[in-house]
């Protein structure tokens, strides 16, 4: 397991992840966007047209369902910020910035 998806791991324990795109959208701490890369065309445009300047998006190559161990879960929010920098510093080929 990537170093990303410990701190994702983390973060879920920690209790600081936001489940699914209208709960994000509801949430002003919602700070990192996560997505999967087999979310559907016009989810991923929802997200793009409602995303914040401050929000940042990545794109896990991974299905993100197994990171964070819920069925179907395919967009998730990061709300800490020492999560959220540790996460950008941790960068690696599994992962894509899309903002």
């Amino acid at each position: 397991m990537a170093k990303i998806e410990t701190l994702i791991g983390f973060a879920v324990k920690a209790q600081k992840i936001i489940y699914g795109a209208d709960r994000i959208f509801n949430n002003k701490n919602a700070k990192l966007i996560v997505i999967c890369k087999s979310l559907a065309d016009n989810s991923k445009k929802k997200i793009f047209d409602k995303v914040l300047p401050t929000q940042k998006i990545i794109e896990s190559k991974n299905l993100l369902e197994n990171i964070v161990f819920k069925t179907n879960c395919k967009v998730i929010a990061i709300t800490d910020i020492n999560f959220i920098k540790a996460i950008l510093e941790n960068f690696n080929e599994n992962y894509t910035l899309l903002n």
